[in-house]
């Protein structure tokens, strides 16, 4: 199956660009400057549709967009692919040329040091506006939601695939192989492939791995996983399961139910209006089983990672967050429940959006423990 790429109307970045220069207008400000490199950039992305490669620095006024992109061979598909903005070749002497006759800037993302030198020499302020930017970011419009949509789908297909690749002797990097090959076939693109491959009776890890280690499947193993890709830049699914390669031992048994028994008390809290600390609170079966998490509870995702954030209470660092449940906040929930010592761990759970209604669940894949053929 191919999924065609996803192209945002010029509505939506209407949209988008007219609620940042709101923002930037309550500090003064009638231009905003968004800054990423090598591979993370999202502000960019959100105002053109460029996913950044190297540097990108991006310059937005009322009826004007403008981008500088660092190497010159990575214009023409910069130019084929955002929306209505002038390309241009990034230079040394550029920094002055972002600022214009302005005295007062905003500014989205980590300001080079060029930059902030230049506006020093030149008096000229420059004010973050990602705080509120990222209150803008957490509820989805229609499109977003469309375009997450499509990420869970290819995120499903490459789960199937890492799934079907779980066979003794198989290692870590060909279950990644496995999952990116298939998505990428559909028109999906990288976002996160975590995998933990573990003997389910002398486990030594807790959480998958942000890079494979050459870890080797054998017919005692449980394989954990964390996948997300995209369709659009930076609108990805997200799906987490376990995969048991033999009979489940009685330790990774109780696991798995205490992650699904909290993975259900959460989902049936999330409708607009609950307080997001409700759904912490939904979690508690985690710690009155005697386990605890490495990583959060559950987190909004979809052109960053985003609020609301919660985490068990035993976790070290723990984090109650404060926000309100609303309709169009796309959010993850991953109780990734661990023995106390951090020595075995299961994962599960997929991404939701909010809706009037409650919440949809965009993902496909079944749930529940997965057994390996």
């Amino acid at each position: 199956m191919t999924i065609q790429q996803f192209q945002f109307s010029s509505n939506e970045y209407l949209r988008r660009r007219q609620a940042t220069l709101r923002i930037a207008d309550t500090v003064g400000a009638r231009r905003v400057l968004a800054f990423g490199e090598n591979r993370s950039g999202l502000h960019v992305t959100y105002l053109n549709g460029w996913a950044v490669t190297r540097a990108a620095w991006l310059s937005l006024e009322q009826g004007s967009c403008r981008m500088w992109v660092q190497f010159h061979n990575h214009i023409p598909y910069a130019q084929r692919v955002v929306h209505d903005t002038d390309v241009l070749d990034f230079h040394e002497s550029m920094p002055s040329e972002l600022f214009g006759s302005e005295s007062v800037i905003a500014t989205l993302g980590t300001v080079p040091a060029a930059v902030h030198a230049r506006a020093q020499e030149l008096g000229i302020e420059l004010i973050s506006i990602d705080k509120a930017h990222i209150a803008l970011r957490v509820r989805k419009s229609s499109e977003e939601v469309d375009a997450l949509r499509m990420g869970a789908a290819v995120s499903d297909a490459g789960a199937r695939a890492l799934v079907a690749a779980c066979v003794p002797g198989a290692t870590d990097w060909d279950l990644l192989a496995a999952a990116r090959s298939t998505y990428t076939r559909m028109g999906g693109r990288d976002h996160i492939c975590y995998i933990c491959v573990t003997d389910a009776t002398a486990p030594d890890r807790d959480v998958p791995s942000q890079v494979p280690e050459g870890r080797v499947l054998a017919r005692n193993s449980i394989v954990t996983f964390e996948l997300s890709a995209a369709v659009a830049p930076e609108y990805p699914g997200q799906i987490l399961r376990t995969v048991s390669l033999g009979e489940m031992t009685d330790r990774y048994q109780d696991l798995h139910a205490t992650a699904m028994s909290s993975r259900a008390a959460i989902r049936s809290a999330c409708k607009p209006g609950v307080p997001s600390s409700d759904l912490v609170a939904a979690g508690a079966a985690i710690e009155a089983a005697g386990y605890t998490t490495t990583d959060d509870l559950f987190h909004g995702l979809g052109m960053g990672y985003l609020p609301p954030i919660g985490t068990s209470p035993s976790r070290i660092p723990s984090h109650v967050p404060e926000e309100t449940l609303a309709s169009g906040m796309a959010i993850v929930i991953q109780p990734n429940v661990t023995t106390a010592s951090h020595s075995a761990g299961v994962q599960t759970g997929e991404m939701i959006v909010v809706n009037n209604d409650g919440f949809e669940d965009i993902h496909q894949f079944p749930e529940g423990l997965v057994m390996a053929a």
